[in-house]
């Protein structure tokens, strides 16, 4: 009984406690809220709605938040509610399908993409004085800017306002390695592992000099125009400028390669939008009335070319006639007037493309737009066919959904062979044959084994772990930059070597003294040694003859 009344009064002891205690609150924010400028133009869905959900969390803590963009990208902005958008005006106009339509797989991306640039940048000096007006006008503390943008960059400095540097793939000093490829003209393979030395000497020493006579032009181009307005352009990589600023990265080791990562480098990813578009009532009968449906789509930009598509088209259907999908969902986007008029499988049945447009036919269903992520986490939905975007990997993850990856340009081939690698899904390769397509799909649907059902799970997991607070991690880290930022730059963040000589901070100094000690002490060595031998060999016969009297003596 006494141990209980003894064990009874702790308890009370312990709960009164608990109910006097405190919790402590952060103040840094109290009556100190910040003016936050986003800034973002063109490029899909990957470069808006996940710093989009980091702002609009900041605007959810008091902060004042903008959202600059062109007139075709306002929508993005509409569902943050706590975001307040700001129109650019209209991008220049320029053939976005036709250039995309020369973007085909296995095409050198160095041939197409400064044109790319080029066109992004069309707008420069309008984007430029918009952005500097705006963030003085709005007395904005802090800027982010997409690594594509280069005005919201110089507007940002030119105000002299600290800016972020945001990015859905890690080109940046502070996540490089002599092992990793994270230049935009090497990124066809994250990593040196599998590759041979001639394609590590061409990727070293070689291709940097195609890619500078490639986007010489362009840069060449830009610098003047930078110089026409007034800014003291220099004829630098884009890693060079942002050296002094914050770089978020909508990343994970599992979907990049894992390294070492500097200081004024965070991986937030992979952060995948908590609200989404739900199905169409049509949809969901059109999924529910199947198990096994195979869901193609190549983003926002990418356009299969007419034998892409008819290589694809003719895979799905003779993946459905052999069972293994019993049915498809492609969301066609930029590309459906380049689908043909008529499919003819190996087995000689003849299908009419306009019944899948028409949704005529019950299995095979083409859309110009698709829910994706209501799509992928529907249970019918058993296979991804993807042109191997970020986004589009997260969402797939996040679903547990395996994938065949189509890429086209930028890091997607990248992104495909880690898939691969990882055992997640597989490659579909341009020059493949429908016979080896359809193959394919069976091998990665199927999953006999087991082994990529167990992959795709461990990633899922990955995925949803780090998703869950990758948006509050975000917040933190821009909170952070608007207010520990002296003159722009986050002292905390910079490393001892920044503020040493590149011999001292390498030891090269010590090594130096090192290989002269051990120079200089084998010199000597080397002098003692010598003059000893030298005395031996020169005492030697007179040693020898004063031996030999003595011994004459001695008889």
């Amino acid at each position: 009984m006494r141990f209980s009344i003894a064990s009874l009064a702790s308890f009370i002891s312990l709960m009164v406690l608990y109910v006097n205690a405190l919790t402590i609150q952060p103040t840094f924010r109290d009556s100190n809220f910040k003016n936050i400028a986003l800034g973002v133009g063109g490029g899909g869905s990957s470069h808006h709605n996940w710093v989009l959900s980091i702002v609009d969390l900041l605007g959810q803590r008091g902060h004042n938040i903008s959202y600059l963009t062109t007139t075709e990208d306002l929508r993005f902005g509409k569902p943050y509610h706590n975001v307040r958008t700001i129109d650019l005006g209209p991008r220049a106009s320029f053939d976005l399908v036709g250039m995309m339509r020369q973007i085909i797989p296995g095409k050198d991306i160095l041939k197409i993409f400064p044109k790319g640039m080029e066109m992004m940048n069309q707008d420069y000096e309008r984007d430029y004085f918009s952005f500097l007006k705006y963030f003085k006008s709005n007395m904005i503390d802090v800027v982010l800017c997409d690594h594509f943008l280069k005005s919201c960059v110089d507007a940002a400095t030119t105000a002299k306002i600290p800016y972020i540097v945001t990015a859905a793939t890690e080109m940046t000093k502070e996540s490089s390695a002599p092992y990793i490829n994270n230049k935009m003209f090497t990124s066809s393979d994250f990593t040196t592992e599998f590759q041979s030395f001639s394609m590590r000497f061409n990727n070293k020493f070689i291709r940097p000099w195609i890619a500078l006579y490639r986007f010489y032009p362009y840069v060449k181009l830009l610098t003047t125009k930078r110089r026409a307005i007034g800014i003291d352009a220099k004829l630098e990589s884009p890693e060079e400028t942002w050296k002094n600023s914050l770089k978020l990265v909508n990343s994970l080791f599992g979907f990049t390669p894992a390294r070492p990562i500097g200081p004024l480098a965070e991986f937030v990813g992979p952060i995948i939008p908590k609200e989404y578009t739900p199905l169409s009532n049509d949809l969901e009968t059109y999924l529910n009335l199947h198990k096994r449906v195979g869901y193609i789509s190549f983003g926002q930009n990418a356009v299969p070319s007419d034998q892409n598509i008819e290589l694809i088209l003719t895979s799905l259907l003779e993946s459905l006639e052999g069972g293994t999908l019993d049915g498809f969902l492609w969301a066609t986007v930029n590309s459906a007037e380049f689908f043909p008029q008529t499919i003819t499988t190996s087995s000689g049945l003849t299908y009419d493309i306009k019944d899948m447009f028409n949704h005529a036919n019950p299995h095979a269903r083409l859309v110009k737009w698709a829910p994706q992520t209501a799509v992928l986490l529907h249970p019918s939905v058993s296979l991804f066919v993807s042109h191997g975007g970020l986004g589009s990997w997260y969402e797939s993850m996040y679903a547990g959904t395996p994938m065949i990856m189509f890429p086209f340009f930028g890091d997607q081939p990248g992104n495909s062979l880690m898939i691969e690698r990882g055992g997640l899904g597989g490659i579909l390769k341009y020059d493949t044959t429908t016979e080896e397509a359809v193959e394919l799909f069976k091998n990665v649907t199927e999953d006999k084994d087991g082994k990529i059902r167990d992959n795709v799970n461990r990633m899922q997991a990955l995925t949803q772990i780090h998703s869950e607070h990758g948006i509050i991690r975000g917040a933190d880290l821009v909170e952070e930059v608007a207010y520990t930022h002296k003159d722009g730059k986050l002292p905390h963040r910079q490393s001892a070597d920044k503020r040493m000589s590149f011999i001292k901070s390498h030891n090269i100094d010590l090594y130096a003294a090192l290989s002269l000690i051990i120079t200089v002490a084998l010199a000597m060595t080397s002098k003692i040694g010598l003059n000893a031998y030298a005395y031996f060999v020169t005492t030697k016969p007179e040693h020898s003859k004063a031996i030999k009297h003595e011994n004459t003596k001695m008889q």
